[in-house]
């Protein structure tokens, strides 16, 4: 089994300073053959170009061992649209989007003009959730329901206020994944419960969160070997529809 971790970060930020080759590190010491990348704080809400840049570098150089998310401010407008546009057609998978750095309620229909070329390429949405008000679970199913065809990933699954809410969001569309960052045992358990360990994506957040711990503790709870290669491997592979290089 190739593990793939669904959510990290690469880049020089405020709150955190993430290269390609401390990552490649972690991800030797947790056996992850692949990783998803997005941008740093300062450059999903403002630098969006940097940011973009950035992952693309990383892409560039180690193609076998690192995808990435594209960032857009939609309070950038057509801009915003224009350099989405351009990561993505340069290589990035994916567009991830982060209200709380980004200045919008995740449900806005100032999203919809990203959404809708997000639809055209054909890739995922990464959105953050857990935030009251401005990034809840409800949010992320009100976007899988105005575009049907795009797979949303819910960042942290709702973590750590709403997880409850994150496993009924399931309930109202069939285009959304939880991503596992932040989250422990006990929503892990919850998912078990309620049946949805095959909409659970691997996410590690690193360097928020240390990979090989995230792993085992997920191992743990997780132990039928099916549900461990659903969430660590297969469950993203169908979310970015098979295009990961693996």
């Amino acid at each position: 089994m190739d593990i793939i971790d669904s959510h990290v970060y690469i880049g020089d930020g405020r709150h955190m300073s993430f290269d390609t080759d401390s990552l490649l590190s972690q991800m030797d010491e947790a056996g992850i053959a692949h990783a998803v990348a997005c941008p740093v704080d300062r450059c999903i809400a403002v630098h969006n170009r940097e940011g973009n840049n950035t992952i693309l570098d990383a892409v560039r150089s180690h193609p076998d061992r690192i995808s990435g998310m594209a960032v857009a401010n939609p309070w950038f407008e057509v801009k915003a649209v224009e350099e989405l546009e351009r990561a993505l057609g340069e290589g990035l998978m994916g567009l991830f989007l982060y209200p709380n750095y980004q200045g919008f309620r995740l449900s806005d229909h100032i999203v919809d003009p990203l959404l809708t070329l997000a639809e055209a390429f054909e890739v995922p949405v990464y959105a953050h959730s857990g935030t009251a008000a401005i990034a809840e679970p409800f949010h992320v199913a009100e976007l899988a329901r105005r575009f049907p065809t795009v797979n949303f990933i819910m960042g942290h699954a709702g973590s750590s206020d709403f997880g409850e809410d994150a496993v009924r969001a399931l309930e109202f569309c069939d285009n959304v994944w939880l991503e596992s960052s932040r989250n422990g045992p006990a929503n892990y358990g919850l998912w078990q419960v309620r049946g949805c360990t095959g909409r659970v994506l691997f996410g590690s957040s690193a360097p928020e969160y240390i990979p090989a711990i995230e792993i085992e503790t997920l191992s743990d709870v997780f132990t039928d070997t099916a549900d461990r290669e659903s969430i660590l491997s297969g469950a993203v592979r169908s979310v970015f529809k098979g295009r990961l290089p693996l």
